[in-house]
């Protein structure tokens, strides 16, 4: 696997700051090469939930984490008085990424609603060289992992969409990327559900102005709360807390 240039510490985790270009070759070369790669999206919920599994994140061979968002932004110039080059939402980036595919990819999808992770589905699959290698929602997940694992592996894909949720899908990676013959595997967090519009997402102006997550807020207050308060300063607290160090 080809090596970002600039990793920044962020709360424990090294975080690539790649940029869209460097990140899409990083990524494609895995795949050709079938070298494993687990691919993450580091927001101040991903930080807060998932500081748990730090020593996790420091066994996997292959982890490459990607910036999303304003406050990681925030907390690396708070900590390193660096701004990150580029914002790396992963609702924006899988699928431009699979867009610019060059070469056939097959891609299969894992969790969210039935029809959200169908709808997802059809969405990506309109793409030149991407093929839908299989589906599987996140409701009857749990039910028979070994019969997931060989379905998935019987499908040949190359790269694993994984929409559970953080940090359920982190740690669900973390936990089988060696039993999945896929190279990629990409925590997606509520991707199918903005591709299947099941969730709205906020005006491109508002996200040009990094305020995706106050309309998130506006629109789910009771569910995103507690993680657009406490739990950014549970993010900020954590990022203090290790200054520069990371894994």
């Amino acid at each position: 696997m080809a090596v970002a240039e600039k990793r920044i510490a962020i709360g424990g985790f090294t975080v690539n700051d790649s940029g869209y270009e460097q990140a899409r070759r990083i990524i494609f070369e895995s795949v050709r090469d079938r070298c494993k790669l687990a691919v993450f999206f580091a927001n101040t919920h991903f930080v807060a939930t998932c500081h748990a599994m730090l020593a996790q994140f420091k066994r996997h061979p292959a982890v490459y984490i990607l910036n999303d968002g304003i406050g990681v932004n925030l907390g690396a110039y708070l900590v390193h008085r660096h701004w990150f080059s580029q914002n790396m939402n992963g609702t924006d980036f899988v699928p431009r990424l699979l867009q610019d595919a060059e070469s056939p990819v097959r891609v299969f999808l894992l969790g969210s609603s039935p029809n959200a992770a169908t709808a997802a589905a059809r969405a990506l699959g309109c793409f030149a060289n991407v093929t839908i290698a299989g589906v599987h929602d996140g409701y009857s997940f749990w039910a028979d992992q070994e019969a997931l694992i060989a379905a998935l592996n019987a499908a040949k894909a190359d790269i694993v969409l994984v929409a559970l949720g953080t940090p359920k899908q982190e740690r669900w990676i973390l936990e089988n990327w060696r039993r999945v013959d896929a190279p990629v595997l990409l925590a997606v967090g509520a991707l199918f559900d903005f591709l299947s519009h099941e969730q709205k997402r906020a005006p491109l102006w508002l996200r040009r102005l990094h305020l995706e997550w106050l309309f998130r807020l506006c629109s789910e207050p009771r569910r995103l709360l507690y993680r657009y308060t406490i739990e950014v300063a549970s993010f900020f607290r954590i990022v203090l807390a290790h200054g520069a160090v990371g894994p």
